[in-house]
């Protein structure tokens, strides 16, 4: 039954996490104001990852009985997700090289994804290669693992989303500040927390295990893991009240505030009923932020057949 659980529930976990580098890819470009590089490889790399996860569910059971001839495949297979995994980390740096950055709140959470996801894939090496996952099976080493995989590849775009489109979907701007200290809070505290994990994990600590020896030497990691974690909470809190004073009381927004090519915001804020009273037409790439003259969208006109509405101005 072990395999039939991991076969399910590995690419489970990357059912959360490729939504999540979806939001990377595609907000990055917007404060990026260049377009996306290599977004066939971005795509391609998506397919691949969907694929292997349901190749590599084996490597949680390394000690657990399973036939020797079965490790090394599965160790293989796993080390290969790194392959479109890295795709997407050097597509991420050539769309920020040069780029005419700015970091609003959707921009900083974007950036905390792309390190913290960095840590998770710094660390999933060790635990998918059969001789250093005997000893680091079950400890907190994989808690750290996991929380940063997680953390990169879902929590973090999720509230960069919610800052990108939390004015398109109310109508009103959130507080910068607030969005800018939730981020400065939750961000080196995950970095303390998601850290200590895997290195409490070196030094032999196991998970799902209440008490420990303390010859271990961990107590002051887990004070720290502990601050850390309460730090988190508390940053959640602040963008709760963020959102909720933000929906009620926020400053009006435009209806294209980041200047995005998508057609969700070439149309008044909040959406209004009848989302788009003629239809979009596709004209352009939809990434290819910074170069003059390009339009993504025109509107169909009824009376004098194509009309282009320049609706984003991208001279820069």
């Amino acid at each position: 039954f072990q395999h039939l659980f991991w076969f399910y529930s590995h690419p489970a976990v990357y059912v959360f996490i490729l939504p999540g580098l979806g939001i990377i890819s595609e907000l990055l470009p917007v404060f990026a104001r260049k377009p996306l590089f290599g977004y066939k490889w971005i795509a391609i790399s998506s397919m691949t990852i969907a694929l292997m996860g349901f190749l590599v569910w084996a490597h949680h059971m390394f000690v657990s009985g399973m036939s020797d001839f079965l490790r090394i495949p599965f160790m293989l297979a796993t080390l290969l997700v790194a392959v479109p995994t890295g795709i997407k980390f050097f597509s991420w740096l050539g769309t920020l090289w040069q780029g005419k950055l700015t970091f609003p709140t959707p921009m900083l959470f974007v950036m905390g994804a792309i390190s913290v996801f960095l840590i998770g894939g710094l660390t999933g090496p060790p635990a998918g290669t059969v001789a250093t996952d005997l000893f680091l099976h079950d400890t907190y080493w994989v808690v750290g693992h996991f929380h940063a995989t997680m953390f990169g590849g879902f929590v973090f775009p999720f509230f960069a989303a919610l800052y990108y489109w939390f004015p398109k979907a109310t109508g009103r701007m959130y507080n910068e500040k607030l969005g800018k200290l939730h981020f400065w809070l939750m961000t080196p505290a995950f970095w303390v927390q998601s850290i200590g994990q895997a290195a409490v994990g070196l030094k032999g600590m196991r998970r799902r295990i209440a008490d420990y020896d303390p010859a271990l030497g961990v107590e002051d990691y887990h004070l720290a893991i502990t601050i850390a974690g309460i730090i988190i909470a508390v940053s959640v809190l602040v963008c709760i009240y963020n959102l909720w004073y933000s929906t009620n009381k926020g400053e009006i927004a435009k209806s294209n505030p980041w200047r995005s090519r998508s057609p969700e915001f070439q149309i008044p804020s909040p959406i209004p009923e009848h989302s788009y009273e003629v239809p979009f037409v596709i004209t352009a790439e939809p990434y290819d932020y910074g170069l003059e003259n390009s339009v993504y969208v025109s509107m169909e006109n009824e009376d004098s057949g194509m009309e282009n509405v320049e609706h984003v101005l991208d001279g820069g």
